[in-house]
């Protein structure tokens, strides 16, 4: 079950939002972001990395690109996702500012479960 929710949230930050000039490069670089499980049947944090590169967010580890996704990451670093795989959908919102950000997202379908998550940027 946590799998599926590593896997949803792991692929938000393949979307891509078009960006300009300074905004696209303010959050250009590698993030590592936690996300906690705060409620529901998820359990474990889990950690992973994000890439930004012209400000467009993608996995650092993986370019799976078959889940449906809207949203993303915008010039002013509110991050607004709807991410959805097969029956779950998770909804992840927030704000980087700086170095580091924070938000919450919600995992529904299959599994229900809610929590926190919180980035920095590496370097």
């Amino acid at each position: 079950m946590n799998r599926l929710l590593v896997s949803l949230f792991l692929a938000a930050p393949l979307i891509s939002i078009v960006t300009s000039g300074m905004a696209q490069q303010q959050f250009d670089g590698r993030w590592s972001v936690r996300a906690i499980p705060k409620k529901g049947a998820c359990r474990r944090a889990h950690d992973y990395t994000v890439v930004v590169e012209n400000g467009v967010p993608r996995n650092a580890v993986s370019r799976r690109t078959t889940d449906r996704a809207t949203g993303g990451l915008e010039p002013d670093g509110h991050v607004r996702v709807s991410l959805q795989r097969h029956r779950a959908r998770v909804a992840i919102t927030g704000k980087l500012a700086g170095r580091s950000g924070s938000g919450t997202w919600t995992l529904a379908g299959s599994m229900v479960c809610s929590g926190r998550w919180t980035a920095s940027k590496w370097g």
